[in-house]
């Protein structure tokens, strides 16, 4: 039975997805994953490309999208499609000529992007040289901008200095603004923030300056706290289930997540990312559209699931380094201490986007994965 239950789940989610992307020509990808990735100076790759690794570094030039996942992304070729990435370190100093979508700890871009730059960091640096064509949107700690952006600049962040010019509007949220002598806001300057911006000497704004003082709190410190709860016993619930029917399968895909990191995280990068653009492929055509709408359900299913694992893997290494974890019993005792672990770490401020991140990505790519695997842990 446990065979049938996550066999059929997870297979026929990535055999529907990689059906849209097979049958589909601007879908067709080069899919590479190895601890250190190099597309060399004068490679050129026709297809969208994927890559997970530790170490990844595009010096060639790539006509489709590329896809990268790992520890440090580097682009110093040319990608004529998209770039998305997630990784520790993102540098884009090469030319992109469409939207950049990047989510790392630092984002630092020095090439020109011909199309939006979106990014989620703890830092990004948007060196004097570089040049982004569309819109600036980000969420970070700390942002700096020196090159040119084309439109307009959107986000929130603690620490935001612009320095360079802006041919929009910037519009943000932030703790601490400054703008430099260098900074050029040929638009209006709209921001919220409790401190007023420090604007120096040569700066120039276009437009209106419009400051916003933040409305205060009312929440409560625990506010939401009970919603959370009630989440926590509905996932813990859900998986003592699965554990009972399933206990071998569900250790496999937790400790798949030990054996595999790099292929865990890269398929389920591929997975999460992939599923939405398959299923609005699938909607243009009539008979795609209820095809599209099991895929989204099968997609939100896998994503609920995949705490359940990552929160087993977490209670079956912690337990483990003390006890034998077969068992139902003590499975069952690791995946609450797992899942409680999750939860409150999710709580701390903006740390608890890039967990639940990570959870999915990792989730998704050990019930993936674990498929291959021909031995696990022995039922009890």
């Amino acid at each position: 039975m446990s065979k049938h239950v996550f066999r059929g789940l997870v297979v026929t989610l990535v055999a529907v997805i990689l059906a849209f992307v097979t049958a589909a020509p601007v879908l067709a990808a080069d899919l590479r994953s190895e601890d250190s990735i190099t597309i060399t100076a004068g490679e050129v790759i026709e297809d969208d490309l994927y890559v997970a690794g530790n170490d990844i570094t595009i010096d060639g030039t790539i006509n489709g999208d590329l896809w990268a996942f790992g520890s440090t992304i580097t682009v110093n070729g040319t990608v004529n499609g998209s770039l998305l990435a997630i990784g520790q370190t993102i540098n884009v100093n090469g030319t992109v000529n469409h939207a950049v979508r990047v989510a790392g700890e630092t984002i630092n871009v020095s090439g020109k992007i011909n199309g939006d730059l979106i990014a989620f960091s703890s830092e990004t640096n948007i060196r004097s040289q570089a040049e982004i064509g569309g819109d600036f949107l980000f969420g970070a700690g700390n942002v700096r901008t020196e090159g040119l952006i084309g439109k307009d600049v959107k986000g929130g962040g603690n620490v935001v200095t612009i320095g360079g010019p802006v041919d929009g509007n910037v519009e943000i949220s932030v703790e601490n603004l400054t703008l430099t002598s260098g900074a050029n806001i040929r638009g209006n300057l709209t921001y919220t923030s409790e401190k007023a911006a420090d604007i120096r000497t040569g700066a120039s704004i276009g437009g209106a300056t419009t400051r916003n003082i933040p409305e205060a709190e009312k929440a409560a410190p625990f506010a939401g706290i009970g919603g959370k709860i009630v989440g926590l016993l509905m996932v813990l619930v859900t998986g003592i289930i699965i554990i009972l029917i399933a206990p071998r399968k569900s250790a496999t895909i937790a400790d798949t997540i030990l054996r595999k990191p790099l292929a865990c995280l890269g398929w389920g990068a591929v997975i999460l990312f992939a599923t939405p653009v398959a299923a609005i492929i699938a909607c243009f055509t009539v008979i795609g559209i209820p095809v599209a709408l099991i895929v989204l359900a099968l997609y939100a299913i896998a994503i609920f699931l995949s705490q359940i694992f990552v929160g087993l893997f977490i209670g079956r290494w912690i337990i483990g380094r003390f006890r034998e974890t077969d068992s139902r019993g003590i499975m069952i005792g690791a995946l609450a201490t797992g899942l409680v672990i999750l939860t409150l770490v999710k709580l701390i401020p903006y740390l608890g986007f890039w967990i639940g991140l990570a959870v999915a990505l990792f989730g998704l790519g050990a019930m993936l994965v674990s498929q291959t695997s021909k031995t696990g842990p022995p039922a009890s």
